[in-house]
């Protein structure tokens, strides 16, 4: 009995309380064991640490980039999850979750292709070092003083647009990123290039009128400068790398969830304890930028947590399309990743983040549906809620714990 699922988990398939939880419960309570760990930073895979099940199903109709453990750019194949890592330190930095971007620029990495227009005096070899991915396929530009690089493309007016590229220089040296657009009304960045290849990014908001995007480095003076990997997206940020040819090309949205038997094996319905460590790229509000949303599989019962604003991480329910709860804890950094903590039972929900204690809700009901799926990043079935960042670790307890082991779990 000790190794069945009914004892570690206290669950019966379907989510209905098991024979013997009383004391399973208990017993669970002393030991705050949890029922499902994802440990996505430490292990590197979809398997729950306390089972050693495969329970997450993850899907990408696409290829994409990821940084790997030796600060080299890699690349996942179709549905392959992304375990992605900081260039400089080589820190693991777990599940990478992005929604669906598309690269406008043409010719990526070929600088010295046509369609990349020289001004002024620039000039430029190719393949003359190694990439950040590992091949030698990175260009040299050579940048005097009102001379750049860039390329045109088609562009629409009130549409925010990120220009990133990666830049190394032999010395230190100053270099301009600059968008613009038919209306000459450029925004421009002076970035520092150093002999470590770093990537940069620019992002403009384009005005009425706007036809045409341009994508330009300029302005080195008279210095010679390593490009590669340029990209131009929709956004107000820059996701990761999207390599192209001879067309644009798009990176499909990473989709991580539990469905099914897996789901109801280690979620028990009344009452929980959800823990997450996850950083996005950038905050919305808090209908957007989700860590996790545990669903019915539609927005009418749910559970979910994510950004409140840049100080605040969120823990909001809604029962049968009304907001039943909604808490916030106010400990929040954005240059850091966000340890947040949600407990949950009928008429009771806490939260803590970063070991400190946030709201309270002692109101509020608990979804009235059955809940059957969780969504590791976003919402279930929806893009535009992505986190676009990383998650470290994913934990369910099936009870509440007290404050205290909240705390020290967050700290």
């Amino acid at each position: 009995m000790r190794g069945s699922a009914a004892f570690r988990t206290g669950v019966a398939p379907g989510g209905a309380l098991a024979p013997g939880w009383v004391k399973n419960e208990l017993w669970r309570k002393a030991r705050a064991v949890p029922s499902l760990d994802l440990r996505f930073a430490d292990n590197k895979s979809l398997v729950d640490a306390t089972t050693g099940a495969s329970l997450v199903t993850f899907t990408r109709a696409s290829s994409g980039t990821f940084v790997g453990s030796d600060g080299v750019l890699r690349s996942a194949t179709t549905d392959e999850p992304r375990f992605d890592h900081n260039p400089t330190t080589g820190e693991s930095l777990g599940l990478l979750v992005e929604e669906q971007r598309t690269n406008l620029l043409l010719r990526s990495e070929e600088f010295d292709n046509v369609a990349w227009a020289l001004f002024g005096t620039a000039s430029r070899t190719a393949n003359t070092t190694v990439a950040p991915n590992g091949t030698t396929t990175a260009d040299s530009v050579t940048l005097p003083v009102s001379s750049g690089i860039l390329q045109f493309g088609s562009g629409s007016a009130n549409t925010a647009y990120t220009f990133s590229i990666w830049i190394r220089c032999d010395t230190i040296q100053s270099v301009r990123l600059v968008i613009n657009t038919n209306l000459g009304d450029p925004t421009t960045l002076t970035v520092t290039a150093t002999s470590s290849w770093q990537r940069f990014s620019i992002t403009k908001t384009t005005s009425v009128g706007t036809l045409a995007v341009t994508s330009q480095v300029d302005t080195g003076g008279g210095n010679t400068f390593y490009l590669w990997g340029a990209q131009l997206e929709v956004g107000a940020f820059a996701t990761s790398y999207i390599p192209t040819t001879t067309a644009a090309a798009t990176r499909s949205a990473d989709v991580a969830s539990i469905t099914g038997t897996a789901f109801s094996s280690w979620y028990r319905q009344d009452e929980g304890t959800v823990f997450s460590e996850a950083k996005g790229i950038t905050v919305f509000d808090e209908n957007t930028r989700r860590y996790w949303e545990i669903s019915s599989g539609s927005s009418a019962n749910r559970l979910l947590s994510g950004y409140g604003n840049s100080t605040q991480t969120r823990f909001f329910v809604v029962r049968d399309g009304i907001p039943s709860a909604n808490i916030v804890s106010f400990n929040q950094n954005l240059n850091l990743y966000t340890k947040s903590i949600s407990t949950f039972g009928n008429n009771y929900y806490r939260i803590f983040s970063n070991g400190i204690s946030g709201q309270t809700d002692n109101s509020g009901n608990l979804p009235s549906g059955l809940m059957n799926s969780l969504s590791l990043g976003t919402q279930f079935g929806v893009d535009v809620t992505t986190l676009n960042g990383t998650i470290k670790r994913f934990t369910y307890w099936p009870v509440r714990l007290d404050d205290p082991t909240l705390q020290s779990t967050t700290q």
